[in-house]
């Protein structure tokens, strides 16, 4: 008896001991693959994400690490089916809620999107994030009305919340209160004034207010702050092509069209000479002079041959009368 009790104890200590280095192995996968993600090696971190569920189907956080992986890749399908995942095993997973609402936004699926980040708010009343989400959802599918009080909430939580601003400017502009969109671009950029697009978009509000000093100085500022911003490059050559300037405009199209804009492109073909067009033409022009001058030089051998055969014609008559002299 005792020999099988201790039997028994051997027995139990080594499942136990599998048991702990089967987690642990599963575990330890899954922080190298976070440990990737840090060092943005994403690729990578799919290979440890996968072995971590292998090992441990139920392994919900993988589900979900890997998802939002897949979410940087642009694998969005494949992300929505990893938050499926991860909800059928805890339903309560405010994470994976708002990253599958990402995806949906990303998959033109508003209505979902919208879904998911009421889900994320019934669950975290007071998380800024899911107002300003759910109200960029419902404005992409212009339904701006609906989304101002989401808007207004998400800045009431957060007052420095300068995403909200933004975006809230666009559907109030779209409703037709463009003096208080305007607040609000400005708003946005008092609040965070290095990113290209908020000047820009401003710029584009200015352009439509008949305002090019200001509008310039946006696209500009735009420009400084990232100098391959094909779009504020546009912006501005736009607005110096109206204003009859072509040739600065002609330098931002070039730069547009390095970046491969066919606008730009197409843009430089209606407005630009560019130095290999005008070589072009100044040969053709040498070409013209040269073809020119070859046509007036056959023009005068020709009338110069015509005069000597006239001459000659002549000179037969002048033999006869001498000839009659003679006589």
């Amino acid at each position: 008896m005792k020999h099988t009790n201790g039997l028994l104890l051997i027995i139990f200590l080594s499942v136990l001991n599998v048991y702990s280095t089967f987690a642990q192995t599963s575990k330890e996968n899954f922080i190298q693959g976070l440990l990737c993600t840090n060092r943005n090696e994403d690729e990578k971190a799919i290979g440890f994400f996968n072995k971590a569920l292998e090992l441990k189907p139920d392994y919900f956080e993988a589900y979900v690490m890997r998802g939002s992986t897949l979410m940087r890749l642009g694998n969005y399908m494949s992300a929505v089916i990893d938050f499926d995942k991860a909800l059928e095993l805890d339903p309560s997973l405010i994470k994976a809620y708002n990253y599958r609402g990402f995806c949906y936004l990303e998959l033109k699926d508003l209505r979902r999107a919208a879904d998911d980040f009421t889900k994320v708010i019934s669950l975290k009343s007071d998380y800024p994030n899911a107002y300003e989400s759910r109200a960029w959802a419902r404005s992409l599918g212009t339904k701006h009305k609906e989304a101002l009080p989401d808007y207004d909430k998400a800045i009431e939580l957060n007052p420095q919340f300068h995403e909200a601003y933004h975006h809230r400017a666009w559907s109030k502009i779209a409703l037709g209160d463009t003096a208080a969109g305007m607040l609000d671009f400005t708003k946005a950029i008092e609040l965070k004034d290095d990113i290209p697009t908020y000047h820009d978009d401003r710029g584009q509000i200015y352009v439509a207010l008949k305002n090019p000093k200001e509008a310039l100085k946006d696209f500009s500022q735009a420009i400084k702050l990232d100098g391959g911003f094909v779009l504020a490059l546009l912006h501005r050559a736009q607005l110096k092509i109206d204003e009859g300037k072509p040739k600065p405009a002609c330098k931002d199209l070039e730069i547009a069209a390095s970046l491969h804009s066919k606008e730009a492109t197409e843009l430089m073909a209606l407005h630009c000479v560019t130095e290999e067009k005008s070589k072009e033409d100044s040969e053709e022009k040498k070409e013209d002079v040269k073809e020119e001058g070859k046509e007036e030089k056959e023009e005068k051998d020709a009338k110069e041959e015509k005069g000597e055969k006239k001459k000659e014609k002549k000179e037969p008559k002048s033999d006869s009368k001498e000839k009659k002299d003679d006589e």
